[in-house]
């Protein structure tokens, strides 16, 4: 199933004009006719039935057939905030737990980052966002904010009904001990590649953020971030089964 990323989308009735980087794609590469019909999402919860009208060079006339609200997304809102990484890894990270179904991600810096995080790669990391909300059928596309400092994440603390943060030096209490089911807004926290200092816990703890462990292995940070993201989706119930019953619940 092919799916596309056209936010301008609205009301069922609603014809409209799709240029950019979806238009190209639909009309050079797959190769559509006016006739045909498509699925597309404007990546705020809601996905379309659409069918081609007219086609002009690299525009497309679509016109909206179906509206309905998004039949894949998670029952809690979850957000991952993320230390910087460098490299790819940060591709990595946002592309994968995009597709796994968090709707934030919290970039920040502390002591040990190495990564930087300028205007074009936040450009090119939101691009990562639409292509894994596309890969996933998803329709919402993840909240990618700018970098803050660790200081400024912790203030933030009080927009969650819980924080969670990994923390390598925590031997007993796991995420599956402490998450609880009821909330709809969850916080994942996860330091950079040289860990959190003994201060910086200090500060997140003081914050409300309750230290877990991932398990006995070290993990790589952006291994960490979406090993945390997925038990948190699995506990859940909207990852690897049946849906939990407490989900949706307040």
């Amino acid at each position: 199933m092919e799916y596309f990323y056209i936010p301008e989308l609205g009301a069922a009735g609603r014809q409209l004009s799709v240029v950019g980087q979806e238009a190209r794609h639909i009309i050079k590469v797959l190769r559509h006719n006016p006739g045909d019909e498509l699925w597309a999402t404007d990546g705020r919860g809601n996905e379309f039935r659409l069918v081609i009208k007219s086609i002009k060079s690299d525009r497309l006339m679509v016109r909206v057939l179906e509206k309905r609200p998004g039949q894949r997304e998670p029952g809690r809102k979850v957000s991952l905030a993320l230390a910087v990484l460098k490299g790819d890894k940060l591709r990595t990270v946002v592309e994968a737990v995009t597709e796994l179904g968090v709707s934030e991600i919290l970039p920040f810096v502390s002591e040990r980052v190495i990564g930087r995080m300028d205007e074009a790669r936040l450009h090119r990391i939101r691009a990562v966002a639409v292509s894994g909300m596309k890969t996933a059928l998803g329709t919402v596309l993840p909240v990618i904010r700018p970098v803050v400092s660790l200081s400024r994440l912790i203030s933030s603390f009080s927009d969650y009904q819980q924080v969670i943060v990994a923390y390598e030096e925590e031997q007993e209490r796991g995420i599956a001990d402490v998450l609880n089911l009821g909330i709809r807004s969850l916080l994942l926290v996860i330091g950079p590649e040289g860990g959190f200092t003994t201060d910086e816990v200090a500060q997140l703890q003081d914050g409300g953020a309750v230290a877990v462990t991932l398990g006995p292995r070290r993990l790589r940070a952006e291994i960490a971030a979406i090993v945390a993201t997925g038990v948190c989706f699995s506990l859940t119930g909207d990852l690897g089964g049946k849906l939990n019953s407490a989900k949706g619940g307040g």
